[in-house]
């Protein structure tokens, strides 16, 4: 939760976060303790917080939705500014999938045959 209040996330033409935002926030609510800290290692590259809280970091964790993706791309993470960039996703379901596919490959390396 603190993670979250120390967010940014971009906003729809009516000023509300993006429901792919939304959805983020309930599945980090959903994760275990160790997803949740792949998940932060994914998009700050740390996956513990810094020792005096999420608003210590340099660039605030920002969630967004990159319209330049395509709705079964991968996300993107930029690590050196703590964000995230999430496809226009049409469910949760496919949103879940896609970023833990993401968490895995990208702590594991990816490998090209």
């Amino acid at each position: 939760e603190e993670l979250r209040q120390a967010s940014h996330c971009s906003l729809d033409e009516d000023g509300r976060p993006h429901a792919q935002v939304l959805w983020f926030w309930h599945l980090m609510k959903t994760l275990d303790e160790d997803l949740r800290s792949q998940v932060l290692q994914f998009v700050t590259g740390n996956e513990r917080p810094p020792l005096t809280g999420f608003q210590a970091l340099e660039h605030p964790f920002t969630v967004q939705v990159g319209q330049h993706l395509k709705p079964l791309d991968l996300p993107e993470a930029h690590v050196c500014f703590n964000q995230l960039v999430l496809p226009p996703y049409t469910s949760a379901e496919i949103l879940r999938d896609k970023l833990l596919l993401a968490v895995r490959e990208g702590r594991e390396g990816f490998q090209l045959h």
